[in-house]
């Protein structure tokens, strides 16, 4: 056997085994991978590129997801315990952007859920959501004017969506909205799990002045199953200091506001 078709059987096998570990894993680091299998990135790279043309995963900036994995969504419960600490850090700087009398719209997830609980509990201003988990601890703060969006009610997340939360934001404006994601992504933009909040999620932004996104570092590079709009279709992003510092040089490029919590 030549040389060159042994190089080729090697790389076919190693393209197998990468393949079988994001399939395991959902989602993969092209250093992570160069370390693994004791090869270059650029050799990485060649692979990763070949098993995308062959429909098998989806390129993300640094790595890769596998196409099974994107419609994966944990339940709300399980999100909570995940970065904790840096989601707090996050929902206390987004919850100081918010002013005396604004109108404001908090969208589901756990990360805006530390938003709720740094609120400052005797500034007034009008509150929107569609997150049942969020209105129940809305309601405890007296000083708030407090709406619920209603709707479809998903289980995994507790948010509102469907034909009736639309027909209830229909003519009403916000001075800021925040939502989470599950995943951003140079390439693919910001998305999460469901089409459904993915939907909601757009028409709720096309009402706001202002959108700014909550997702801690672990979101970053990641995809999933629906696209809400552009990275650079929103105004802020706020994050922890534990995403890679090349990535988030590459997010101010697109005039977006990074702001390190």
């Amino acid at each position: 056997m030549n040389r060159t078709v042994t190089t080729e059987l090697l790389a076919e096998q190693r393209r197998r085994l990468i393949l079988e570990r994001i399939r395991g894993r959902g989602a993969v680091k092209t250093s992570e991978l160069s370390r693994l299998f004791t090869v270059s990135e650029i050799t990485i790279r060649k692979d990763l590129q070949e098993l995308t043309e062959r429909g098998e995963i989806l390129r993300t900036h640094g790595g890769a997801v596998t196409r099974d994995s994107l419609a994966f969504e944990p339940s709300y419960q399980e999100k909570v315990v995940l970065h904790a600490e840096e989601k707090r850090r996050i929902g206390r700087a987004a919850a100081a952007l918010i002013e005396e009398n604004m109108a404001v719209f908090i969208g589901n997830g756990s990360t805006t859920m530390e938003i709720v609980r740094h609120l400052d509990l005797v500034k007034p201003f009008k509150a929107f959501t569609n997150a049942l988990t969020h209105a129940i601890e809305l309601a405890d703060l007296p000083a708030l004017d407090l709406s619920v969006i209603g709707g479809y009610l998903r289980w995994k997340s507790y948010a509102m969506v469907g034909p009736l939360a639309k027909r209830a934001l229909e003519g009403v404006y916000f001075d800021l909205v925040f939502l989470g994601v599950d995943g951003v992504s140079l390439e693919q933009g910001l998305t999460i799990p469901s089409l459904n909040e993915a939907e909601i999620a757009r028409y709720i932004m096309m009402a706001g002045r202002k959108t700014v996104i909550v997702a801690d570092h672990s979101k970053f590079g990641k995809v999933t199953h629906g696209k809400i709009v552009n990275i650079e279709e929103v105004d802020q992003i706020i994050t922890d200091d534990g995403g890679d510092k090349e990535y988030m040089e590459r997010l101010a490029e697109l005039n977006v506001e990074l702001i390190i919590a």
